[in-house]
């Protein structure tokens, strides 16, 4: 394991400094340096790879003034480096005067090895830590949320608070999604996600949807799994992106591609969707009813298309008054209108026809009324494909029309 760089300076060699270099030179990656000039050369060329600065009784260095304001300009939120220093009883008051936020720490001659190595690993620790402080203060500033979990699912760190949690003003620290969520479904998914992360060591993207008194919102959760040096994973890091425009705005494109302009019903193209995804899960009976209009074209041709347009809408009006409440309804083009309609029975589904037939002519202007072919196959078993089903119905539909003729 690489050790910590630390720079011990000192004036001029003494039982002090040698107290001090006997007890790190084993335990750091110590960097030794007997001026002020000397450190600042050091400081400069390699200052984001060291961790701490010890100086040796400052009171006793002229130049002491100018390095700390060069390690002060220095230091940011992002790296910060402390100063320690070493003094001697005898000192102590002296030397005191240097404690600040950038002097975090004093070492004092004659204590223990082991008090000595706690209080540097400790004040590097606390630096480390700060920085941290002030780096997460920056992401508040981010829109999006950044979380990290351990491997069982406790949040460790949140940037923000958001305000689909039960209490959030309080800390969520060491605290899991069903402790803290307003929505359990939303509090299961994720903790099946963190489940797949830790289990996979891959990371995964998804999204939910949060509603509540302040609105609907959609967000986006991408995770990713934290490893050791073993490529063992022993945390989650998450990121949450509010997508709520982006996602309503996918909802109106997709809604516009899969309706039917005129009659607000779906179209082909997700009737088609609907057929394919039905292929390895029907449930039976399934029942198909096709509709056609009759006489469309000397609707058009005596009234114009908008009298032709407003019969189409009958037909809509028709089919969607009698069908049952679980049927969908598509405009397959110009006048034909097919319904797919689940646990009804091919006697049931017959009698519909009949009714959608009888009562179509109540659906009316002064200068014309509707007049509709409907007809119906129901599949029973696998032994009819959905293909063969639907071209069943429109025979049994075409047979009414011949009817009606």
């Amino acid at each position: 394991m690489d050790k910590n760089k630390v720079v011990f300076a000192y004036t001029k060699e003494s039982p002090r400094s040698e107290y001090l270099i006997n007890i790190l030179k084993d335990e750091f990656d110590l960097v030794i340096a007997s001026s002020c000039e000397e450190i600042t050369n050091i400081l400069h060329e390699s200052y984001d790879s060291l961790e701490a600065l010890i100086i040796d009784h400052p009171s006793d260095k002229d130049d002491i003034g100018r390095l700390f304001d060069y390690v002060s300009k220095r230091n940011s939120f992002m790296f910060t480096l402390p100063i320690i220093i070493l003094t001697e009883l005898s000192m102590m008051e002296e030397d005191d005067k240097f404690l600040s936020d950038l002097v975090v720490g004093m070492i004092v001659k004659g204590e223990t090895k082991r008090t000595v190595l706690q209080r540097i690993r400790n004040t590097i620790k606390f630096s480390n830590s700060a920085s941290f402080d002030d780096f997460s203060d920056a992401l508040t500033h981010l829109p999006s949320l950044i979380y990290l979990k351990d491997k069982r699912g406790r949040y460790a760190f949140c940037s923000q608070r958001w305000h689909h949690l039960r209490k959030p003003n309080e800390s969520i620290r060491g605290l899991t999604d069903f402790d803290i969520r307003k929505s359990k479904e939303n509090a299961r998914i994720a903790q099946e996600n963190d489940r797949k992360v830790v289990e996979s060591g891959k990371g995964t993207t998804y999204m939910i949807k949060e509603e509540d008194d302040e609105g609907l919102e959609y967000l986006q959760i991408i995770k990713e799994p934290i490893k050791d040096e073993n490529n063992n994973v022993t945390g989650i890091i998450a990121i949450i992106n509010n997508v709520t425009d982006s996602e309503l705005l996918r909802q109106e494109l997709r809604k516009k591609s899969i309706t039917d302009q005129l009659t607000g019903v779906f179209n082909r193209v997700y009737f088609e969707e609907i057929i394919s995804g039905l292929k390895d899960k029907i449930e039976y009976p399934l029942t198909f009813i096709s509709a056609d209009c009759d006489g469309l074209k000397k609707i058009n041709d005596k009234y114009g298309h908008a009298a032709g347009d407003k019969y189409i809408c009958f037909a809509r009006d028709a089919m969607n008054d009698f069908l049952p409440d679980n049927s969908i309804l598509f405009r397959m083009g110009g006048d034909e209108f097919i319904a797919l309609v689940p646990n009804l029975t091919n006697y049931a589904a017959k009698k519909l026809v009949k009714e959608i037939s009888k009562n179509a002519r109540k659906y009316k202007t002064p200068n014309f009324s509707l007049r509709l072919s409907v007809g119906s196959y129901t599949i029973t078993s696998d032994h009819v494909s959905i293909e063969a089903a639907v071209n069943l119905s429109d025979k049994s539909m075409y047979k009414m029309k011949r009817k009606n003729k």
